[in-house]
C-alpha cells in the first residue's frame, strides 16, 4: 500500500496541479485590450489569435473551419484600440482580419468592432467572402454578418 500524502501537503500539492494544468490551456480573450486567444463563429470555426503586436496592433494566427477541423488556416489582421475619447459617446475597439484558403482559392475578411457583452468580450463583423467559382459575375464577393465569442 502506498504511503498516503500529508494532510497539510494535499491542498498545496492538488493546487500546483491544477495551477499548472490550466496554465497550458489556451487563454479565452477577458476584454476587448486583449484579444488573444481562441473565438467561436456564429457558423462553429474557431479563429485563434496567436499573438498581438502591442506597438503596431498587428494580429497573426490561424483559421480552424467546421467542416475541415483537423486543417487550419493562416491569418492575419489589425487590431486599433486607439481613438477614445472622454464624454457620453459610444467607444468600441476596431478589429480587422482576413483569411486565405490556399488551394480552394477563397479570401475572407471580417472587420468590426469588440465591445463587452454580460462581462464577456464579444466582436461583431461584417464579412466579405470572396469565391473564384459562382454563377454570376455578382456572386463571387458574399457579404455576411458574424460575431465571435471567447471560447
Amino acid at each position: 500500500m502506498k504511503p498516503a500524502l500529508p494532510y497539510s501537503l494535499v491542498g498545496p500539492v492538488a493546487s500546483g496541479f491544477f495551477l499548472t494544468l490550466f496554465s497550458t490551456l489556451p487563454a479565452a480573450a477577458r476584454d476587448c485590450w486583449d484579444l488573444h486567444g481562441e473565438w467561436t463563429t456564429n457558423l462553429g470555426a474557431t479563429v485563434s489569435f496567436d499573438n498581438i503586436d502591442r506597438e503596431s496592433g498587428q494580429i497573426t494566427g490561424r483559421y480552424f473551419p467546421k467542416s475541415l477541423p483537423e486543417r487550419s488556416f493562416p491569418l492575419t489582421g489589425f487590431v486599433n484600440s486607439n481613438g477614445r475619447e472622454t464624454g457620453d459617446r459610444h467607444y468600441a475597439v476596431a478589429v480587422t482580419f482576413a483569411v486565405s484558403f490556399a488551394e480552394f482559392g477563397g479570401i475572407t475578411s471580417w472587420s468590426g468592432i469588440c465591445r463587452m457583452e454580460a462581462e464577456a468580450p464579444v466582436i461583431d463583423t461584417e464579412d466579405l467572402i470572396i469565391a473564384p467559382m459562382a454563377d454570376y459575375v455578382w456572386s463571387h464577393v458574399i457579404n455576411n454578418h458574424d460575431t465571435l465569442k471567447p471560447k
